[in-house]
């Protein structure tokens, strides 16, 4: 009971620390942000995040996209992040990420990122109830 107690918690505190972190994206002019459909190669596997880039239709743009199957109506967490590299070398950094809890699957985007430097996403997400169990994956 007390591991329960002590997963929740920390899962909680992950939550509220990507809630707290900045959006530092740049906004878009463009009327036509709807991001074009994408179908990603992931295996499918419970609790096991899978993420993706997805450009918008004007090209001037792109959203982070993750996606994770949970079993049955389990308490479930996915994060995904789209991180850039200002140069090489140096540290990635977040500028856009989205954080959803709630039962069963999910399927979560970024908001929209416009940039010149290198991009990443990355997708944290498992069981909601068990830190130990939560899985980082990132895009090449």
């Amino acid at each position: 009971m007390i591991s329960r107690i002590a997963g929740l918690v920390v899962a909680t505190a992950a939550v509220l620390a990507a809630a707290a972190g900045p959006a530092l994206a740049a906004p878009t002019d463009s009327t036509d942000s709807t991001p074009k459909v994408v179908k990603p190669f992931c295996a499918v596997a419970l609790n096991q995040p899978c993420a993706w880039q997805q450009a918008n239709s004007t090209g001037n743009g792109m959203v982070g996209t993750a996606r994770i199957d949970a079993a049955g109506d389990q308490l479930t967490m996915l994060r995904v992040e789209v991180k850039i590299q200002r140069a090489w070398g140096s540290p990635w950094q977040t500028v856009a990420s989205s954080t959803m809890i709630r039962n069963g699957s999910i399927q979560l985007s970024t908001p929209q990122v416009v940039t010149d430097y290198r991009t990443l996403v990355c997708a944290t997400g498992g069981p909601a109830m068990d830190a130990e169990e939560l899985t980082t994956i990132c895009t090449n």
